[in-house]
């Protein structure tokens, strides 16, 4: 006969049996692992879904002065170390030595060694690195959120889906946003691991993930903050945890802007422009400032409802907004109540003030409140701070389960809305990156939602007059109605803010291409009043100079270009031309003068040498650049050395084939 349990028995034998046992536990960990590496695959598929109608896009927007048209990117991985130790934009034909990025650009080298001017390479390591972003993003979205599969997936689901994200994704040079945000990830997930575990380990990866996302966009800087917010809100950290986290981030940052200061300060910095940056012109701090807070509410208005999406909103494509603007007004009660709501919030660590302050955090440093940058709109600069616009809507979707279902806290409503959300947001995704196929259509496309832009208006000019495009052309008429149509559009585009010197130096150049030199002499002459230092607008002069046969004027002006941009191939070529012809004009007076025949030939000589020292340089810049290698085999030939000139004219055929194998 069994014994009679006591009360105490019987209520110790009924939560035994309550509780799961090892193996269940087990069992339910192994299903909440699957569920968990499920829901980090489906975020990476759809990144990669709503992103893979761009792998056939061309080159677009500042592509061209980073990638196909920079001379140190298309050297390959041979420039990758000059690349490390030059400015972002070193390549360029215009002089810009305003940015360091090199981990972005030293990846568009590589690219350019296994496939030259392929765009479509990448778009799909754009695609890529993006779809591995989201999936880490939801990695550490878990441990934020461990309770929790909804949020992370959610959060993660809409900055995938997210149609501000298309500049960044469909736009090849926007690879420094992808990589700055993956590598702030690898930062974070280091030091939320090093908080709940203490293993030093984690440090180094952090230090050099930072370090990483420094040398990819410089607004990783804001990250400083960004990472210890995290770490007080996300994990029981300790102090010894936020120190060995701020000096393991420290020293990266201080290095980083030792190596930029040294590289940035062997240059002279140009002030912004108004054209790029319309608050600049605002002379009254005030209105400036309250513009700029106008400016966020945009933003902010664009994360709700993400149209019409524009590639410029420059000068004058947004109005100034004063203390007494309702537009100020609106968005800095907003701005002001979601701070209020944060700080009030804070010590409860309500993941929502966590979103609303990592969006201030991120957002400060192009915000134009705190200090002017280069541009006063660009919904590429977004990429980072959505996040935090992801983070809040999600949460509050969470905790609509429970206002809803008070009893259970489970209802069906919130993941359909986020369904909806995510449905919607893709849909407009993948018609905004239909857009960015082809400049034509990206410029025609944002020229109707932007009419006043005047770089919406100088991008329209300036494509349909490129050689690229006229190219493709059927005839002269109609290359003759694209640069009409070209002009007129730099017309409008001066209208609208008189001193563009990069309207007026295109201008100047479409009017010299259909033989209108007078005119076309008048732009130059106004370009380089406005911007005396364009490399640019003095070669083009030059040339314009030198086809009327004023060689010593022209002499300046290329001198003055190659002054200016040191690499700057064309320039250098041009140079040597002038060269040339001197050393042409000194034959013809030896054969004029029998008498000073010797003088003469001799003083032509050295005319040809110094010509094929610069003829030598543009190569030196631009090694598949026919024409020097041309020009110094007639050069060559002149000397009397036909095996020098028949070398160069042999590699100036080669070069010629092999772009013209490339174009077919």
């Amino acid at each position: 006969m069994s014994k009679k349990l006591t009360r105490k028995e019987k209520i110790a034998q009924q939560q035994q049996s309550a509780q799961p046992s090892k193996r269940q536990q087990a069992a339910e960990l192994q299903q909440q692992q699957r569920s968990r590496n499920w829901a980090g695959l489906i975020v990476a598929i759809v990144a990669f879904l709503v992103y893979a109608n761009t792998f056939q896009h061309g080159w677009a927007l500042d592509d061209w002065g980073v990638i196909p048209d920079n001379k140190l990117t298309k050297r390959g991985i041979s420039a990758i170390p000059e690349i490390m130790s030059t400015t972002y934009r070193t390549g360029m034909d215009v002089s810009d030595h305003t940015l360091y990025r090199p981990l972005s650009k030293a990846t568009f080298a590589i690219e350019w060694s296994i496939s030259p001017d392929n765009p479509s390479l990448g778009h799909i390591d754009n695609v890529l690195l993006y779809a591995l972003t989201c999936f880490l993003l939801f990695r550490v979205l878990l441990l934020c959120f461990p309770r929790s599969l909804f949020i992370p997936f959610a959060i993660a689901l809409l900055y995938a889906v997210h149609p501000l994200h298309t500049e960044v994704i469909a736009n090849v040079k926007s690879r420094d946003e992808i990589l700055s945000m993956l590598f702030f990830l690898l930062t974070l997930r280091s030091a939320l691991l090093y908080a709940r575990g203490g293993k030093w380990q984690h440090l180094p990866i952090l230090a050099l993930s930072f370090f990483a996302a420094l040398l990819s966009k410089e607004s990783a800087i804001t990250y400083l903050a960004a990472v210890p917010l995290a770490l007080y809100f996300f994990s029981e950290a300790k102090g010894s945890h936020y120190r060995g986290v701020m000096v393991s981030m420290a020293v990266p940052a201080v290095l980083f802007l030792l190596i930029r200061a040294s590289i940035l300060g062997q240059y002279q910095s140009a002030p912004y422009a108004m054209v790029d940056n319309h608050l600049i012109g605002i002379k009254d701090f005030v209105t400036q400032r309250t513009s700029a807070i106008y400016l966020l509410g945009v933003y902010l208005y664009k994360h709700f409802i993400p149209h019409p999406l524009i590639c410029d909103g420059s000068y004058a494509a947004f109005d100034p907004a004063g203390p007494g603007d309702w537009k100020f007004i609106l968005s800095f009660l907003i701005h002001i109540g979601a701070l209020v709501y944060a700080i009030m919030n804070f010590k409860k660590r309500d993941p929502i003030a966590f979103g609303i302050l990592f969006y201030f955090v991120t957002i400060s440093i192009i915000s134009n409140v705190l200090m002017l940058i280069g541009t006063n709109y660009a919904e590429r600069l977004l990429f980072v701070p959505s996040l935090g616009w992801c983070i809040v809507v999600a949460v509050l979707l969470d905790r609509l389960a429970g206002w809803l279902s008070p009893q259970s806290g489970t209802t069906p409503v919130p993941l359909v809305l986020t369904a909806l959300v995510v449905l919607g947001f893709s849909s407009l995704t993948l018609a905004r990156n239909q857009d960015w196929h082809d400049e034509t259509r990206l410029f025609n496309t944002d020229l109707k939602k932007v009419p006043r832009s005047a770089h919406m208006r100088f991008y329209v000019g300036n494509h349909i007059s490129a050689e690229d495009y006229l190219t493709t052309l059927p005839d002269s008429a109609a290359i003759k109605a694209a640069l009409v149509e070209s002009i007129a559009q730099l017309d409008t585009a001066i209208s609208i803010w008189e001193p563009y010197g990069d309207a007026w130096q295109r201008r100047a150049y479409n009017k010299y291409v259909l033989n209108n030199y007078p005119a076309a002499e008048q732009d130059f002459i106004r370009a380089l009043e406005i911007n005396p230092t364009n490399p640019v607008a003095h070669n083009n002069y030059g040339n314009l100079l030198f086809n009327t046969r004023r060689y010593d004027l022209a002499l300046q002006h290329f001198e003055q270009a190659v002054k200016y941009n040191p690499r700057y191939s064309h320039a250098w070529n041009n140079l040597a031309s002038v060269y040339g012809v001197y050393g042409e004009g000194a034959r013809e007076q030896a054969m004029n003068n029998p008498a000073e025949r010797d003088r003469y030939m001799a003083d032509a000589r050295q005319k040809w040498e110094t010509a094929i020292g610069f003829f030598k340089k543009a190569i030196e810049q631009e090694a598949d650049y026919a024409v020097p290698y041309r020009m110094l085999g007639f050069t060559y030939r002149n000397l009397g050395d036909e095996a020098m000139a028949n070398k160069y004219f042999r590699e100036a055929d080669e070069i010629a084939k092999k772009k013209a194998n490339a174009k077919n």
